[in-house]
């Protein structure tokens, strides 16, 4: 008996057909429908909370401590910690409350600064607000808050130029006392 050899077939796949183009009306239906949530831009009035671990030490030899949930100092006393405002032009800010605790016997000092982004600003032409930070203490955990309500040019963030937070006089300047930042809030409106 002669055996039959099988020929085997490999089954080959064919490829989906290629997709039709979508048409360019529903491309632009479906990008219009697509919303970015406005972060710091749209009209209107708007609040933003910047915790400590934003803020860094004005000089990077200098180093910080963070303390986690309740903030963060410099590790050499009495200089200061820095960080970007991050607002966008034409913002007004209306207030900043400021969330601190000073259990020693000095100040510490709040300013917001700007500096230009084409030309040295001479004294008077950089501050923004300065206030200070009394010593205060306060049950449970001794965080006080400090409202400021007054800004040069009524808190209008200005075009050209670069705006930030510096907070000094933090550290530990000795066992029982402590100077920390825990955090800002800023009210500010966007008017475009």
């Amino acid at each position: 008996m002669a055996l039959k050899k099988k020929t085997s077939k490999k089954a080959v796949k064919k490829a989906p057909p290629p997709k039709a183009a979508a048409p360019k009306k529903a491309v632009k239906a479906a990008a219009k429908a697509i919303k970015t949530a406005p972060v710091l831009r749209s009209k209107g009035s708007h609040v933003v909370y910047i915790d400590s671990r934003f803020f860094f030490p004005s000089e990077s030899n200098l180093g910080y401590i963070d303390h986690f949930q309740e903030g963060r100092q410099t590790v050499t006393t009495g200089t200061a910690l820095v960080a970007a405002l991050p607002l966008p032009v034409n913002a007004v800010i209306k207030s900043v409350t400021v969330y601190y605790k000073n259990t020693s016997t000095e100040d510490m000092q709040f300013f917001i600064l700007k500096k230009s982004i084409d030309h040295h600003c001479p004294s008077g032409e950089v501050e923004v607000t300065i206030d200070f930070l009394p010593p205060a203490t306060l049950a449970p955990d001794n965080f006080v808050a400090k409202f400021i309500d007054h800004f040069d040019a009524g808190g209008l963030i200005k075009d050209k130029y670069l705006y930030f937070i510096e907070v000094y006089g933090t550290g530990k300047p000795s066992e029982k006392d402590v100077r920390l930042l825990r955090g800002i809030r800023i009210d500010y409106t966007y008017v475009g």
